[in-house]
């Protein structure tokens, strides 16, 4: 049956409206009349014999009375009349006796009725009625109803009063939970968490045993009910993700369609000419009865259907049993209970379950922003990093690398219950500040001539190219030199054995000039090598520039021309790598340039270290990093445990131009080392290798095709 309400909703009808004393159901308990008459008064008092009540007979001083009303009180399931008849002069005392005697109010009433001319001002209040000289048979029974009467009104009152009581209570609880869930929702930020969060809340609220929640979603143009979460208190039934059509042939879609709220006493009493029909599938399947069902529609701010939460067989009894905890308390585990402890879902619970899933909806819909912002962020760090890296082929997916590292070595710090990291937890916040301060580390090269990255010799392919063909114009010109020399020398004509001794000299010296020149370019190339033997490039150097500069050399308009210069000179006295100083400290500014780029983006506050953490990752503990030349603590956690992971990445790559390979032990011996040395952090480097950490990445991941060799 169906009902419109004054917003043009529909909803099914639920429970009568009581509107009187009459429609309250007093339950088991029945009003049991006991009539304690003085003794002294027997022959005063006629009983009437129609009269269904126990009479009970004590004496002064009433010793026994107690003892009569606690027999009373061990019939709880019953309402109990008290009707104490006694002479006037002892209405104190017996009034005494009885208020000592701890029994409950909500069943159990006492009234009195007083025989004698003693009459007192505190007697108005309890007595029902004083007689002076006795009690007749009618005027008995009149008392005795009256007093049954009394006791009735008095306990439908207490029960009415306990069920207002109940609604206050329980209205309160639901306004604290309304106003908890709020808040609740807008800090979870997970979204599994925060369906379970929207279903459990939801039924704490309404006592219902079971719950589930549906979300909208499209697939190839079709709205379809993705069935996402589900719980049910009462026994533990399994469930997985299914999608049901959005349409009004299940309750559920029905729902979503129209945005009505559908309030179900009991969906197996559901009729031809009601607009939805029951699936009794799953309570067949997992021997369950559904019953009570509320059903609500999840609302965004633009009017659309984004979900919606089904709650199942309310056991909030508001009349009996109610002590607020319904929804945990009570378990339903066979027919009866399904029968006696499922009510209707009370009709205040409609707008409250509204009001709910309004605001769930705002939270689905917010984390669901907020999620797509952090993904598309996330891609575009990502676009980014591949993009810069994609300079050069090399050290391509580096950053991802470093990245993985840093969070594998952040998990295992979790992990530790002892130790220099016991005391030390990152949250999930801290490790999203970590990996995009990862990712971000070598941002800033993007501001550096690619060439430099590229500089696998101390000197550039055109700058070894251009000496080595100084170097052959010298031996030609050489040779040329010495040939017209030669010439000379042959064409004299007088003393020719002198001649040839002196074109034998000469010969011998064009021969060693020509062999120091050649001995001299493979020099070049041999310096060239960032990885020379063992020796000493300055004086290498020295030697190689004074003996060229001792070689006469002119170009085609005579001019001197010079062989060996300053440049040269720099680039090939390099101890070590391939870069000369101005190209180190130009490679080492990429830090500075890293922070200055990432310090311009507005990041949230949980987020803002990440340009500190990216600029510092070149400190060293003994002071000698770069760019501040930090020492010790001054160096963040997070910075000290990515100089790891961007030293070992750099370490085991296989491809770097300006270094062969080595093997994993070697890099592993290399960053002990380093540790040894106070450069990098022991604690991290054992860590490090204690937990394998080298073991759990691939050191081609990322890489581009034509970077794995």
């Amino acid at each position: 049956m169906l009902y419109m309400n004054n917003f043009g909703r529909k909803h099914f009808l639920e429970v009568p409206i009581i509107n009187n004393f009459e429609d309250i159901c007093l339950g088991s308990l029945g009003i049991m009349s006991c009539i304690i008459i003085d003794t002294a008064l027997k022959e005063k008092v006629s009983i009437s014999r129609k009269l269904d009540a126990a009479i009970h007979y004590i004496y002064s001083p009433y010793d026994e009375l107690p003892g009569i009303l606690h027999s009373l009180h061990a019939a709880p399931e019953s309402c109990h009349a008290v009707l104490c008849i006694v002479p006037s002069e002892a209405y104190e005392e017996v009034k005494s006796i009885v208020d000592s005697v701890t029994m409950p109010a909500n069943n159990f009433y006492v009234s009195y009725v007083c025989v004698g001319n003693t009459c007192h001002s505190n007697m108005m209040q309890d007595v029902l009625a004083l007689y002076n000289e006795g009690i007749n048979p009618n005027e008995f029974e009149f008392i005795a109803g009256k007093a049954k009467f009394i006791a009735q009104q008095h306990f439908e009152f207490k029960n009415l009063s306990r069920q207002h009581i109940h609604q206050l209570e329980d209205t309160q609880r639901d306004f604290d939970a309304l106003i908890n869930i709020g808040k609740a929702l807008s800090i979870e930020k997970n979204p599994d968490r925060l369906l379970k969060l929207i279903l459990h809340l939801s039924k704490t609220i309404t006592g219902a045993d079971a719950g589930s929640i549906y979300l909208v979603e499209e697939v190839n143009g079709n709205k379809l009910l993705r069935f996402k979460h589900s719980h049910t208190f009462s026994k533990d039934l399994p469930y997985e993700e299914f999608t049901i059509p959005m349409d009004k042939n299940s309750i559920a879609g029905y729902v979503a369609v129209t945005q009505q709220v559908l309030n179900i006493p009991d969906v197996y009493q559901l009729g031809p000419d009601d607009p939805v029909a029951f699936n009794s599938s799953f309570d067949k399947a997992h021997n369950y009865r559904s019953k009570s069902m509320l059903v609500v529609p999840m609302i965004n701010h633009i009017n659309k259907t984004i979900g919606v939460i089904q709650l199942i067989n309310s056991k909030e009894d508001i009349e009996n049993n109610y002590n607020g905890n319904e929804a945990y308390s009570i378990k339903l585990s066979c027919e009866e209970d399904f029968n006696t402890k499922v009510v209707p879902f009370q009709k205040r619970y409609e707008s409250l379950m509204e009001a709910v899933a309004s605001q769930a909806a705002i939270a689905i819909e917010n984390n669901r922003m907020i999620r797509q912002i952090q993904q598309q962020f996330e891609e575009f760090v990502r676009a980014s990093v591949t993009a810069i890296e994609s300079r050069d082929v090399a050290t391509s997916g580096h950053s991802f690398r470093v990245a993985d590292v840093c969070l594998k070595m952040a998990q295992a710090i979790n992990e530790e219950t002892t130790g220099p990291f016991a005391t030390i937890t990152f949250t999930d916040t801290e490790l999203k500040e970590l990996e995009y301060a990862a990712l971000l580390h070598d941002f800033g090269k993007v501001y550096i001539d690619t060439a430099i990255f590229l500089k696998s010799h101390k000197l550039y392919p055109k700058d070894l190219e251009n000496i080595l063909l100084k170097l052959e114009y010298l031996y030609r010109y050489q040779q040329l030199k010495y040939a017209m020399t030669i010439f000379n020398e042959m064409k004299k004509d007088n003393e020719f054995d002198k001649h040839l001794e002196n074109v034998n000299a000469i010969e011998m010296e064009r021969d060693d000039i020509l062999h120091k020149i050649l001995e001299a370019r493979q020099k070049v190339i041999e310096l060239n090598n960032p990885m020379v033997k063992e020796m000493d490039v300055e004086k290498e150097v020295k030697n190689l520039y004074a003996m060229l500069e001792s070689l006469d050399c002119c170009d085609v308009e005579n001019q001197k021309m010079e062989i060996f210069n300053d440049y040269y000179i720099k680039n090939l006295t390099i101890r070590r790598g391939s870069l000369n100083d101005d190209e180190r400290r130009e490679i080492e500014s990429h830090v500075v340039h890293t922070y200055n780029f990432v310090s311009k983006i507005p990041w949230p506050p949980e987020f803002a270290r990440i340009p500190e953490i990216a600029a510092k990752h070149h400190e060293k503990l003994d002071g000698t990093g770069y760019p501040y030349g930090l020492k010790g603590d001054e160096i963040p956690l997070q910075a000290r445990i990515m100089a790891l992971a961007d030293i070992f990445d750099a370490l085991i790559a296989t491809d770097r131009p300006y270094k062969p390979p080595i093997t994993l032990e070697q890099a592993l011996s290399i960053i002990k080392e380093e540790a040894l040395k106070n450069k990098l952090d022991k604690d991290i480097v054992d860590l490090f290798i204690t937990k394998k950490i080298y073991e759990q990445f691939d050191r081609n991941a990322y890489r581009t095709k034509t970077a794995v060799q």
